[in-house]
């Protein structure tokens, strides 16, 4: 065999070990059987968007997962430490997007990729106050670092099923598109990722709220099955060993109690 021919090899062997993709739906069967929709929330908080993210979801009633970056959520904005403290009076879920939104799988040393998952953990929490159980890896990367770094940490990471890049485009009217499309076909649970530093994420998330009410309303009237929307703290209490579902149902009540019993959950 050629030199050339086995560094091509190599190259094909380590592209396929590095782009292996995680699992989905991300977060499991559909427990109601309908169509559902879980919210997610990446890059925050931001002062300017953050807050009017929070507000739809509080018109809707809705409860989402906030995926942070320490960077973002430690930053010396006197705002940041307010928002993070309605994210969880709220009744929503925290979660770590690292320190600096790095690759971890493309980083030059392990060292480096440990660091930005533990400094990220750790920023966020001492802006919190509360323990966090839940970590996304930026991009969505996977790798055979990274799973040896979470499994270390007892963390998994927690994927998603619909993108529609709005980081990318900054389209709204692509978002809502791309979401209601999805959603109209879909007959499973979806994990949706948007980003709440996002202009066309604050501009397409009403749109699609009212697009999932009004598609609603045509179901019930057909009798088909409506689109659930998926509240994180219901869905991390299915997680929660039995016994423990029942103590974590008022997510109002429970949030920083219901944080630290999660400590040990992997969604």
């Amino acid at each position: 065999m050629s030199r050339l021919l086995s560094l091509a090899i190599l190259v094909l062997v380590a592209g396929s070990a590095a782009a292996k993709g995680w699992p989905t739906p991300a977060a499991g069967e559909s427990a109601s059987g309908d169509p559902e929709i879980l919210f997610t929330f990446d890059d925050g908080p931001n002062p300017t968007t953050t807050p009017k993210v929070l507000d739809e979801l509080k018109k809707h009633g809705i409860h989402a997962v906030f995926f942070m970056v320490g960077e973002m959520a430690g930053s010396e904005n006197k705002k940041v430490p307010a928002i993070v403290k309605r994210i969880l009076d709220e009744g929503h879920v925290l979660a770590s997007h690292t320190m600096k939104h790095h690759d971890l799988c493309r980083l030059k040393s392990e060292e480096a990729a440990a660091a930005d998952i533990d400094d990220g953990i750790a920023a966020i929490e001492a802006v919190a106050k509360v323990k966090l159980a839940w970590f996304r890896a930026p991009y969505g990367v996977r790798c055979d670092r990274l799973e040896k770094l979470l499994a270390a940490r007892g963390l998994q990471h927690f994927h998603w099923d619909l993108d529609p890049q709005e980081w990318k485009h900054n389209d709204a009217q692509k978002t809502t598109s791309y979401v209601t499309g999805s959603l109209a076909r879909s007959s499973r649970r979806n994990v949706l990722l948007v980003h709440d530093i996002k202009k066309a994420t604050v501009t397409s998330l009403p749109q699609i709220l009212e697009w999932i009410d009004t598609e609603n309303k045509s179901r019930r009237e057909a009798g088909k099955r409506p689109i659930r929307i998926l509240q994180a703290p219901a869905y991390a209490a299915e997680q929660l060993p039995e016994g423990l579902a029942a103590w974590s149902i008022d997510a109002k009540t429970r949030v920083v109690g219901f944080r630290t019993a999660l400590a040990s959950v992997l969604p």
